[in-house]
Parts: C-alpha cells; sequence; structure tokens
C-alpha cells in the first residue's frame, strides 16, 4: 500500500499533538517518503524501539496509574452510595 503525501501529513500532525513538533519530525525522519517502496528492516524496527520504546513504556506507565486511580475511585464511590443506601433504608425500616 502506497502512503500519499496528504496521509503522511496527516500522521505528522498527530504525532506533533501527541509527541511534540520535534519528536514529530524525527518521526517523519525515520518512515520512507511517499514514493519509497522499500518494507521497514529488522534493523529499522532495532532502531525505532531503541529511541522510543522509554518513551512509549513512560506513557504506558501514566495511562496505568491513571486508570487504577480512577478504577479506585469508582469502587470506592459506588461502595460509599451501597453503604449510605443501606444506612437510608435500614433508618426507613
Amino acid at each position: 500500500m502506497k502512503v500519499t503525501e496528504q496521509q503522511r501529513h496527516h500522521l505528522f500532525v498527530w504525532f506533533e499533538e501527541q509527541m511534540g513538533q520535534e519528536r514529530a519530525a524525527t518521526m517523519m525522519d525515520l518512515i520512507p517518503p511517499a514514493d519509497a517502496d522499500q518494507l521497514a528492516t529488522k534493523q529499522d524496527l532495532v532502531d525505532f524501539e531503541a529511541r522510543f520504546g522509554a518513551t512509549m513504556d513512560a506513557k504506558l506507565a501514566i495511562l496505568r496509574s491513571d486508570l487504577q486511580r480512577t478504577l479506585g475511585t469508582w469502587i470506592f464511590a459506588s461502595q460509599a452510595a451501597v453503604i449510605a443506601a443501606i444506612g437510608v433504608f435500614t433508618a426507613i425500616g
């Protein structure tokens, strides 16, 4: 599948929003131009992992932490609601 320049531009904009302009430019340098017909080599993948693996791991760790905090808050709130409901029904009954 050939990638058009418009698709490359959309990808650059997304990278820029996610990682900033400098990293987006680096990513685009790593991606072959639209007219390239070469596939990435194993070494290309190793190089990519070396450059961005730690950054991706850090972002995933932050997302995991946020998810755990949100889940903990939801569990606490739902348990508090159940206890409050039991208290109301006990007081009424």
